[in-house]
């Protein structure tokens, strides 16, 4: 009798489904920091899109069963016409007009500081080229969900030539950081 209990516990207890999220474009960030021969500088991602399937549990993620983010090359601005026509040149926005990211695994979850902090792996592409990315991201699910982090490599990972200004007088340095904090909503 207790395992047929136990059974009907089990079969009919419910189960945690993906809930489907959408990107909120007003409590998004997106920057990209670099260097050059003159000085540091950030660009301003100013448009954003993305989806997401995520299974929650309580406060933490269970698991995403999918997750996209996507950058148009054209809505980052760094407030300076000419380096943003450089970037968009140096980003090929002609023939690959955004950036994207795809989530490919949760690699490990840790609690740190009250927050669930996951190890990512995903697929970044940008001018065209695909690399897989591993980052560490912090979740909060207290108003929607936010994944926030940042990743830093060398823009020649992705076959980018460093722009340059001045007839190649100022040179931007090859690494950059992108750091986020993307906010998705039902």
């Amino acid at each position: 009798m207790k395992n047929l209990i136990l059974f009907l516990f089990i079969v009919t207890m419910p189960f945690a489904q993906a809930q489907t999220f959408t990107l909120s474009p007003g409590q998004t960030e997106l920057t990209v920091d670099g260097t050059s021969s003159v000085h540091d500088w950030t660009i301003i991602a100013e448009e954003f899109d993305g989806k997401a399937e995520i299974v929650l549990e309580g406060n933490n993620i269970g698991d995403i069963k999918n997750l996209s983010f996507k950058v148009p090359v054209k809505s980052l601005k760094s407030g300076k016409s000419g380096m943003d026509d450089n970037t968009y040149k140096a980003l090929k926005e002609k023939s690959h007009p955004y950036i994207s990211y795809q989530l490919n695994s949760i690699e490990s979850k840790e609690k740190a500081e009250g927050k669930q902090v996951l190890m990512t792996k995903g697929s970044l592409t940008i001018a065209g080229v695909t690399k897989v990315v591993n980052m560490k991201v912090t979740t909060d699910v207290t108003n929607g969900v936010v994944f926030s982090g940042n990743v830093s490599f060398n823009m020649s990972h992705f076959n980018i030539d460093p722009p340059t200004a001045v007839f190649g007088t100022i040179k931007t340095g090859d690494k950059i950081t992108i750091n986020f904090k993307a906010n998705y909503t039902k």
